[in-house]
């Protein structure tokens, strides 16, 4: 009971003392819900800052990532710079070394030069004109003839000496028949009746062939480099010149000798006697090597003036071929010769 005594005791001094703090509360208490809106205010200001400070936290550390790997490519891109000051070390060096050798070459250019222009000569004016057309005209075409013929009478004997041949040949037939008509009425042999009117126009025109090369050789100094096969060749020209114009006055008549004429003219203007057939139009350089003339020409050049007779037994040969066909159309014209019809015994127009 006295404890409790003793508590009854303070209680008058405790409710005093709760008293006070009721008077101070109830003083306080009209700015109590200011203070509390700003103390939450406050609350907030520092909620946000913190938030504030966490995100700069979290950047700070994102920073020093970035910062730390920087770090990392800087310190590899400082180990090649190193790498590469050190190789730019190396080329300094190198290029020292080149700087050097290019002055000593500058040096012996330098020298050179001065010996070179020591030893230019001094030309004169007829020398320098000397060395001017050699520049001008570095290339000068040296020409040599294998076998040059002595003059133009030589070089032109080739194309002339056949041409008088075909004449002669043309003009012997307009003397002779080129068909016997006895033989033709007789009944002979069409090869003997072709042979009949042939023989006797070669045997002239070898005749004519002498008198030609002894005027030629005589008169105006024909020089031959080869006289034997040139006469033989000759008498050959001459026995094929003859069948052809034959052939053509047994099978045509009387028109027969304007074809052996435009023959002679073709010939004449194909057969390269006075200029290259090449520099001909090209009709005639088509015909070329179908015509006998063309071979007889080409055939004289290396008989008169010199070469090789390869060209010559060439034209042995075709000379050779057309006169055995000249003969045989001739035998076959006069094998129709001898067939009797109605129109040659009686002509529509007789003159």
């Amino acid at each position: 009971m006295q404890n409790r005594n003793g508590e009854l005791d303070r209680l008058p001094g405790e409710l005093d003392t709760l008293r006070t703090y009721a008077l101070r509360l109830a003083k306080e208490a009209p700015n109590l819900a200011r203070d509390i809106d700003g103390a939450v205010r406050n609350v907030n200001t520092l909620n946000e800052g913190a938030h504030k400070v966490a995100d700069g936290a979290g950047r700070i550390h994102t920073g020093a990532g970035k910062l730390n790997s920087g770090l990392g490519t800087a310190e590899k891109g400082a180990t090649e710079l190193d790498g590469g000051i050190g190789k730019l070390r190396e080329g300094a060096g190198t290029l020292q070394g080149g700087m050097v050798k290019l002055s000593d070459g500058s040096s012996q250019l330098a020298g050179g030069l001065r010996d070179g222009a020591a030893r230019i000569p001094d030309y004169d004016k007829k020398d320098r004109d000397a060395k001017t057309e050699v520049m001008a005209d570095p290339v000068r075409l040296a020409g040599r003839a294998l076998h040059e013929a002595p003059n133009y009478g030589t070089g032109f004997a080739p194309y002339f000496i056949p041409l008088s041949l075909w004449v002669g040949a043309m003009v012997a037939y307009m003397l002779i028949p080129p068909l016997n008509r006895r033989a033709l009425a007789a009944g002979a042999a069409a090869w003997r009746i072709a042979l009949a009117g042939w023989l006797p126009v070669v045997a002239v025109g070898v005749l004519q062939t002498g008198a030609l090369l002894a005027v030629l050789h005589r008169g105006l100094g024909l020089r031959m480099a080869h006289a034997g096969g040139t006469v033989a060749f000759l008498a050959l020209v001459t026995a094929c010149f003859a069948a052809i114009v034959q052939w053509l006055g047994a099978r045509f008549g009387p028109a027969g000798r304007i074809l052996v004429l435009a023959l002679l003219m073709l010939q004449l203007t194909s057969a390269g006697g006075t200029y290259p057939v090449q520099t001909s139009p090209g009709f005639f350089n088509a015909v070329h090597p179908f015509l006998p003339m063309s071979y007889v020409v080409e055939g004289l050049r290396h008989l008169i003036s010199g070469g090789s007779l390869a060209p010559v037994w060439q034209a042995c040969g075709v000379l050779a071929a057309f006169t055995a066909c000249a003969l045989a159309l001739t035998a076959w014209s006069a094998r129709g010769k001898q067939v009797w019809s109605v129109d040659r015994l009686h002509p529509e127009l007789s003159l």
